[in-house]
Order: C-alpha cells, then sequence, then structure tokens
C-alpha cells in the first residue's frame, strides 16, 4: 500500500490568537510557518511550539516585540484542523520568546507554549501547604482545583487506598507526580499485586490513571504497516513509518527489580523485621498488560532476587481523627508498604518495555494516554502476508506530536507497552462507542 501524500495536505492553523498583557488588545498569528502540538504522560502539560514572522506592520506599524509587547505570559488561543475536519483546541500561555533570524525588516521568532497550570505551578499560592487526610484520587482533585485553580475538565480514577501527609510547601505539579506512585488502582488490579498511576494533560483536560487502568482500555484506532492488510475495513490507516526499540535490557531490567524483589522492613513500634520476596510471575493475574505475557528470561537468572529495598516503617504517623481515635490508630501504618512499594517499582520499570514510533496522516482527534492497535508484517514474501505476532498488537500512546509545516501535516506517536505478543484484533476506530 504507497503512501498517499495528499493525507499530509490541508492541514490548517484556524486560531493563533496572541493577547497582550497591557491592553487586551489581540494579534492575529494564523500565518505562522511552524506549528507542533506536544502532549506527552511524562511531561504534565500540554505544549506547544509556534514559529512567526515578525514584521515592522504586525501591530500598530511595529514588530510583534515592541507593539504588543511581547515579553511572556500573554494567553494564546490555538485552533488546528486536520482534513477530516478534526479540531483541536487549546488555550495556552507565553513561556519564552526566542527571536533567532534578525533581518532589516523581519525578524523570525520561536513562541513557547504551555498550559496556565504550568506557569501557575511557580506561584507561592499553589504550593502545598496544609494536612491531607482519605483517599489520594481525591487529593488529587483537591490539589488541581484549589491549588493550581484549573477549570479544565477530570479524568481521575479512584484509588483503593488513603493515603495522610503534609505538604510542606512543595510545589503542586512535584507533590501530585509524588502520590502517583504511592497509589493503587481500585479496578483493572489486584492489591498487593500492582501500584502506580501516571498524572498527564492531554487535549481533553488532566488525567490520573493507573498503569494497569491505562493497558486495559479498549484500542481507539488500528493502524498497518508493510504489505496488503488482510481486511482493509478493519484499519483506519496506513503508517507511514516505524521506528521499533526493544527496550529490555537484560542486566537494566533485572537491576531495577522487574522480575524478583527483596523488601527488608524493620517496624519501630514493636521492633519488628520482615523479610518479603515477590516475583512479577507470580503476580501476573493481579496485573492488566497491553500484550500476552511479559518477557520470559532464561531460567538460570529468574529464581534469584535482584533488587533489595529496606523500609522502615511509618507505624503512628498522622493518624485521622481526635486525640482519642488517633491514640488508637498508633500502630496502624499510613504508607502500606509491603503492598505499594515494589508493586510500584515493578510497574513503572515494566511499562517500557518495548517501544515504537510511528508517523501517520495528521489525526487531531488522538490523544495521548489512549491505546491504537498496531500490525505489521512478519516479512513472508508470500501472497498471503502474515501479520508479526511479537511487534503486533496494543499500544500506549506515551507521547504524541502534531506538526503543520507550510500547510501541511502530520502525527507523530510514541507508542509503549509493558509485554510482548498480538492480544487482540484490529478494529476501525468507528466500530468503538
Amino acid at each position: 500500500m504507497a503512501a498517499d501524500t495528499k493525507k499530509y495536505e490541508n492541514c490548517t492553523i484556524k486560531k493563533a490568537t496572541i493577547i497582550s498583557n497591557v491592553d487586551d488588545s489581540d494579534v492575529d498569528l494564523r500565518k505562522a510557518l511552524d506549528c507542533s502540538y506536544y502532549e506527552g504522560i511524562l511531561n504534565d502539560t500540554v505544549k506547544c511550539d509556534l514559529i512567526i514572522t515578525n514584521s515592522g506592520q504586525t501591530i500598530n506599524g511595529k514588530n510583534l516585540l515592541e507593539g504588543l509587547p511581547l515579553v511572556g505570559t500573554e494567553d494564546f488561543l490555538l485552533e488546528i484542523e486536520d482534513p477530516k475536519g478534526n479540531i483541536l483546541e487549546a488555550n495556552l500561555n507565553v513561556n519564552k520568546v526566542t527571536p533567532f533570524t534578525k533581518e532589516p525588516q523581519r525578524e523570525d521568532i520561536l513562541l513557547s507554549l504551555t498550559s496556565e497550570e504550568f506557569i501557575r505551578n511557580e506561584e507561592q499560592t499553589s504550593e502545598v501547604i496544609k494536612r491531607y487526610d482519605g483517599k489520594i484520587s481525591e487529593h488529587i482533585r483537591k490539589i488541581l482545583t484549589d491549588n493550581l485553580k484549573t477549570e479544565k475538565e477530570l479524568f481521575i480514577e479512584e484509588t483503593s487506598n488513603n493515603f495522610n501527609f503534609c505538604g510542606n510547601r512543595r510545589k503542586s505539579i512535584y507533590i501530585l507526580n509524588w502520590l502517583s506512585k504511592k497509589s493503587i488502582p481500585s479496578v483493572n488490579g489486584k492489591r498487593g499485586d500492582t501500584a502506580g498511576y501516571f498524572f498527564f494533560e492531554n487535549a481533553d483536560g488532566f488525567h490520573f490513571k493507573s498503569i494497569d487502568s491505562l493497558f486495559a482500555q479498549e484500542h481507539v484506532k488500528s493502524y498497518i504497516y508493510g504489505g496488503q492488510p488482510t481486511s482493509p475495513v478493519a484499519y483506519d490507516g496506513e503508517i507511514i513509518n516505524l521506528e521499533s526499540d526493544n527496550r529490555f535490557v537484560a542486566n537494566q531490567k533485572l537491576r531495577m527489580g522487574v522480575y524478583k524483589t527483596k523488601m527488608i522492613i524493620f517496624d519501630p513500634f514493636n521492633c519488628k523485621y520482615d523479610i518479603i520476596e515477590q516475583d512479577a510471575l507470580e503476580s501476573d493475574e493481579g496485573t492488566t498488560h497491553a500484550g500476552r505475557e511479559l518477557p520470559v528470561i532464561n531460567k538460570k537468572f529468574s529464581n534469584e532476587t535482584t533488587r533489595t529495598t529496606y523500609v522502615l516503617k511509618d507505624t503512628g504517623t498522622l493518624p485521622t481523627g481526635n486525640v482519642k481515635q488517633q491514640v488508637e490508630k498508633n500502630s496502624e501504618q499510613i504508607f502500606e508498604v509491603d503492598v505499594i512499594l515494589n508493586q510500584a517499582i515493578r510497574r513503572y520499570n515494566q511499562f517500557v518495555t518495548s517501544t515504537l514510533i510511528i508517523e501517520i496522516a495528521p489525526d487531531f482527534s488522538l490523544r495521548v494516554g489512549q491505546t491504537i492497535f498496531i500490525d505489521t508484517s512478519s516479512g513472508d514474501t508470500g501472497s498471503d502476508q502474515e501479520t508479526d505476532k511479537l511487534i503486533g498488537g496494543k499500544y500506549l500512546i506515551i507521547s504524541l506530536t502534531h506538526n503543520i509545516r507550510m500547510g501541511k501535516g502530520q502525527t507523530v506517536l510514541g507508542l509503549v507497552r509493558d509485554s510482548v505478543g498480538r492480544e487482540g484484533k484490529p478494529h476501525s476506530g468507528s466500530m468503538v462507542n
């Protein structure tokens, strides 16, 4: 199937409006030379880079830097459209202004845009100060609305565990990521076998999702790379370019504790000393994978512990209730290390077992945090080509870039999964409701 170059055309910057900090006047920058919009699970918030031509007639007979004046933090309204009519909207703020081409009557400027919450994170009013008791998922909601003052839609997956803590004036985004590592999912994972969440933003709003629920979700679209698809209706499009990277480096994965870990716990409350060993393969039924199974390693390396964690229990720390209730709970621990710590370590390090970077025709309906289905040719040169059963299957979109250059668009997706083997079947996104 030959690449359809027409799919790269007719992307439109429908709105690119910057608003002055001084008098609320605005300037239309839709004739930007280059627009790149980014989302990433590991980036906390969305961002965008815009290259514009700054001439002496941009605003009030002056260039943009002087006429606006452009200094940073300005509101920026972005709206882009792909060839299928999918529109992506984002309300951003200027984080950095970088002039890089200087001529007598022209200057090219790179505007680095980011979410309002990313800049607001630096305000003292956004610092997490007070004590929080109860479910972690509710802490996330309160920090986003009370500290970061976001008005965006929130997609917060409920946690099954409570955690009490004091903010100690740390930044909001730091606390949100810190709490992610202490969270146990209430669905799509078994307590004691899995833990770990991600906090991120996409065009729909802010998300707080467990690793297991991200991999458990139904894929939204399917793509084929190389050869002829056996059922064209099952796929939403062709992958124009694919780069595969096996992130399973044996010594590194073992060092990080992907398979077998040991935890040595000391409880100062009763001077009890425990040793807990955990095996990822024994916990496999309590976790949700994107592929068929975890990579099977050589038996001579699978029986030995490769990572040991030493923990001092926090028994009696920050119990809830009045003084009497707190005394009664003085033997309880707030952070349940035996069902969280090594489980989270294992899941985060399994997260990027294999990765793909693919280029497809521009599709502004895709979001980071969604899953898609990939099929590739097995390399069979026969007339009935098979799909690759190892690389193929469901992947999570961990990073997303929409590029528009001179009216032509492209979408680049970074994909990951925690396991190997083709699991499930492709289907067109129009079939998912």
